[in-house]
């Protein structure tokens, strides 16, 4: 004997019935890899951040000693190395604004205004530059 009950769709409300659960289980699961998908690439963009912080504050320690001969001398961990600034050698002659120069540090260019003692140093080498030129 089969047991009949009322309160279940037959035929195509059923077939209907199941469809729209089948479309409603989807879009709950593609929700849910949108979530997880946007946390991964926040959690990545953090630890980039957190990669740049921290070269950052290594930046924040190198000392900018003096400038000679085209070279800028820093000290680096206690130790004093001579690095070539990176800048547009046209706008040098019309414009000694050396705070747009970069200084290769630990694999990537940086500015050289980050650098302790900048502020000391600045009008030194704008003064030793304008008599190169």
């Amino acid at each position: 004997m089969e047991i009949i009950s009322k309160d279940k769709e037959k035929g195509k409300l059923y077939s209907k019935n199941k469809k729209m659960k089948k479309v409603k289980r989807l879009l709950e699961e593609k929700k849910f890899k949108r979530l997880t998908e946007n946390k991964r690439k926040n959690a990545e963009n953090r630890k980039e951040k957190a990669i740049e912080r921290e070269n950052e504050e290594k930046v924040r320690k190198v000392v900018l000693k003096d400038y000679t001969k085209g070279m800028l001398i820093v000290i680096i961990e206690g130790k004093e190395e001579k690095r070539a600034p990176v800048f547009d050698k046209k706008m040098v002659k019309k414009n000694l604004n050396i705070e747009n120069w970069e200084i290769k540090l630990y694999g990537e260019n940086y500015k050289v205004s980050l650098l302790k003692g900048f502020d000391e140093v600045k009008d030194k080498i704008i003064w030793k530059i304008a008599e190169e030129c």
